[in-house]
């Protein structure tokens, strides 16, 4: 047996018994009981404004800004492929969330902030092991990994201090995010060797026409609380993004690499763009309607992926 294939058992070995423990942390209501929020609250007292800025860590616009960053002016590659990660862990948390079906702790229990859907497991745990997990898994780098596990934690105990989340939903969250990094691992290199002999154009088109099925099936057919718009938006937006970048623009993300204000300048101007489009498109539409949360992804994966590439290319940024 070779090298790969006994780490690959190994690694759906830890599948198998993440995949018990979510089972077993489901039925055991100690976990689902706020007394462990009261807790942590009582163990740091007056932490509210720390740890409502920590959740931020685990938000949409933090993920993005970091990826971007990547994708603009460190490692175009390595921003792609966590961008997918990325986005499969949103698929994965909305159908797991579906499936469970378990309700966020009292209102009356929340600090500084508000929440909507369904709450097993946490989407901010989930997410922050699966991207800053997978950053960690990519550079053998001690700092990064300490940065990283300590993100991870952080945003978990965040989401119980200001009562959105029960405790199992976060560790459930962290489980899910284990699988999910698992599954990256054991398939990433035979997805890569199938991207590299075959055109990725239609491939990125593919999934951009996946995306656009899934979402319209699961708001026609499944009666699920919230709704699609966000992951469905994201795959159509990153598919239709990269086959338009890749076809006619084709940046070099380490162009200019030698004059830094230039990479730094791009770099800040890109996320300032991204943001300022997001909240707007936000704040003028209804993103509970999910075509129209589908059109905030769309857009403005498109502005981060096409738009300020072709910019920033043509200025030679």
């Amino acid at each position: 047996m070779d090298k790969k294939t006994t780490v690959n058992l190994i690694l759906l070995f830890l599948v198998l018994v993440c995949v018990i423990y979510i089972a077993v942390a489901l039925i055991l209501p100690i976990l689902f009981d706020f007394i462990w929020n009261d807790t942590l609250r009582t163990l740091l007292p007056n932490a509210e404004y720390f740890f409502r800025f920590i959740t931020e860590f685990g938000g949409t616009l933090i993920y993005f800004s970091l990826i971007f960053t990547i994708y603009w002016g460190i490692n175009k590659s390595l921003a792609k492929k966590l961008l997918f990660v990325y986005m499969a862990s949103n698929f994965v948390n909305y159908y797991g969330k579906s499936i469970i079906n378990r309700t966020r702790p009292p209102e009356s229990n929340w600090i500084l902030i508000s929440a909507s859907h369904l709450s097993t497991p946490s989407g901010h745990a989930q997410s922050s092991s699966v991207v800053w997990g997978y950053l960690a898994l990519k550079n053998r780098n001690i700092l990064l990994w300490i940065v990283s596990l300590v993100i991870i934690i952080l945003v978990g105990l965040s989401r119980m201090y200001l009562g959105v989340h029960w405790f199992g939903d976060i560790l459930i969250g962290w489980l899910f995010g284990i699988i999910i990094l698992s599954f990256v691992l054991i398939f990433e290199e035979p997805i890569n060797n199938f991207v590299s002999t075959h055109n990725s154009t239609y491939i990125y088109l593919g999934l951009a026409i996946l995306g656009l099925i899934v979402m319209i099936l699961s708001e026609t057919f499944l009666n699920i609380e919230y709704n699609l718009g966000g992951p469905g938006g994201q795959l159509i937006g990153l598919g239709l993004g990269l086959a338009i970048e890749e076809k006619y623009i084709n940046f070099d993300a380490n162009a200019n690499y030698d004059t830094t204000w230039k990479v730094v300048i791009r770099i800040l101007l890109g996320i300032i763009l991204f943001a300022v489009v997001y909240l707007v498109i936000y704040l003028i539409i209804d993103t509970d309607v999910y075509w129209m949360n589908a059109i905030l992804n769309i857009v403005t994966l498109l502005v981060a992926i096409v738009i300020w590439p072709s910019i920033f290319k043509k200025l030679n940024w």
